[in-house]
């Protein structure tokens, strides 16, 4: 019985580590889904002609299991069952700064506070916090205003946040973001071609650059390791319309994709396979 469990926390293990969470606000029906990074394989979590489908920015609490998105000034979230079971019904929260209206272009999550943060390509270009219960924002810091910072992405296993910037002035890329005090540093750049990316979700070690669409213009999402700031594969967009924005991030216990529970089963069957043989 205990060698079953290691299997099955094993195979759990290994399969958790492929969903990739996008959306873009393209007019009509949008989807928010789940990529398998794995197999590249796309799965429909949530679906609708309103902007509750239609994400700017995406985070996941990967801890409470809930999924944060925004579509302008509007907050929505689901809890992960929710979107498993197809059950979401997500309600918008307002967000707002010094008692006015904000919109956000990127979100991420920050574990330790659990707080989103958001950042504005408009106005007061900064790195704010929000509150998921009141949709509150607060400013932590400025940055150059000759970044143009969309996709957003917080890594709480580095504490390191992470932005993309159209802007040519000072280079199109990934940038690690200091939130205390602005500063950013340029990791990996556009590839070639790409001035427009707005979606970013960053997992061990890598950085999913996603466009928005539609498919037949922008075939693909991009692959970089941040370490050495080089394009590592590609994986085929699922947007069937244009958008003006896209959210995406990473979260590994939202999807048990299918290829798991065949792994799981396969793996099961040879482990009782053994055990017969063993016992004669």
């Amino acid at each position: 019985m205990r060698s079953s469990l290691v299997l099955l926390a094993a195979i759990a293990a290994a399969g958790a580590q492929a969903q990739l969470i996008v959306g873009n606000d393209q007019s009509g029906t949008a989807t928010i889904w789940q990529v398998n990074v794995n197999t590249g394989v796309a799965t429909a979590l949530y679906s609708s002609t309103g902007s509750s489908a239609k994400p700017w920015g995406m985070a996941a609490d990967n801890v409470g299991n809930k999924l944060y998105w925004n579509n302008g000034g509007n907050l929505y979230s689901a809890t992960f069952a929710d979107l498993l079971g197809n059950t979401a019904a997500p309600t918008p929260l307002a967000m707002t700064y010094n008692g006015s209206a904000v919109n956000f272009v990127g979100l991420g999550f920050d574990q330790a506070s659990g707080k989103l943060l958001g950042t504005r390509n408009i106005t007061t270009e900064a790195v704010y916090e929000i509150d998921v219960t009141t949709g509150v924002a607060t400013l932590l810091t400025t940055y150059s205003t000759t970044l143009d910072l969309g996709g957003v992405e917080y890594d709480n296993a580095t504490n390191k946040l992470y932005a993309l910037s159209d802007a040519p002035s000072t280079a199109r890329g990934l940038y690690e973001v200091d939130k205390t005090n602005g500063t950013a540093t340029l990791k990996a750049p556009y590839p070639a071609g790409e001035t427009d990316i707005d979606g970013l979700a960053v997992w061990n070690g890598s950085a999913y650059y996603v466009t928005d669409g539609p498919n037949t213009t922008q075939a693909n999402f991009y692959v970089y390791d941040i370490a050495t700031g080089t394009q590592t594969g590609t994986l085929a967009s699922p947007f069937t319309g244009s958008g003006t924005f896209a959210g995406a991030t990473y979260a590994p216990g939202l999807v048990p994709e299918p290829a798991t529970m065949i792994a799981l089963g396969a793996g099961l069957a040879a482990l009782a396979a053994r055990r017969r043989r063993n016992r004669r």
